[in-house]
């Protein structure tokens, strides 16, 4: 795992899949690490997504002043996680990326269109599946 400091102080996006194969879309904050499989999705992730159909509904699961992105993520298919440390104070930090909002139909990564799916499968985190709260990933 590593955080580039190319994108210190960037919201940088990227894809990722599950052990079931569910996609989800991870926001750093500014702030949260990267896996290296993921550099090439983080260039084009967020507005790739914002491409993908609405095909589902949505439940969120945090109280963000502006939660457009989470939602238009979920209906598009995908969890969306966000590194919300940013916003808490020392002491308090989860130390992982916390889940915004949730689709209630996830998509597959089998089923987003090709270009997605091999940004996406170039980071599996095979030991989870997508609808805990938060994600450890390791630093």
């Amino acid at each position: 795992m590593n955080h580039s400091r190319e994108l210190d102080g960037i919201d940088a996006a990227w894809l990722v899949v599950d052990a079931q194969g569910q996609a989800a879309i991870f926001t750093t904050g500014g702030e949260g690490p990267v896996p290296e499989t993921a550099f090439a999705s983080v260039a084009i992730a967020e507005e790739s997504v914002q491409s993908f159909p609405e095909i589902s509904g949505y439940e969120l699961l945090t109280s963000v002043a502006r939660p457009d992105d989470f939602v238009a993520f979920a209906k598009r298919g995908l969890f969306a996680y966000d590194w919300s440390d940013t916003h808490r104070v020392a002491g308090k930090q989860l130390g992982g990326y916390e889940l915004q909002a949730q689709p209630t139909s996830p998509l597959l990564v089998s089923e987003l269109p090709a270009s997605a799916q091999s940004l996406a499968n170039a980071t599996q985190l095979s030991g989870l599946v997508f609808g805990s709260n938060v994600v450890m990933l390791g630093t």
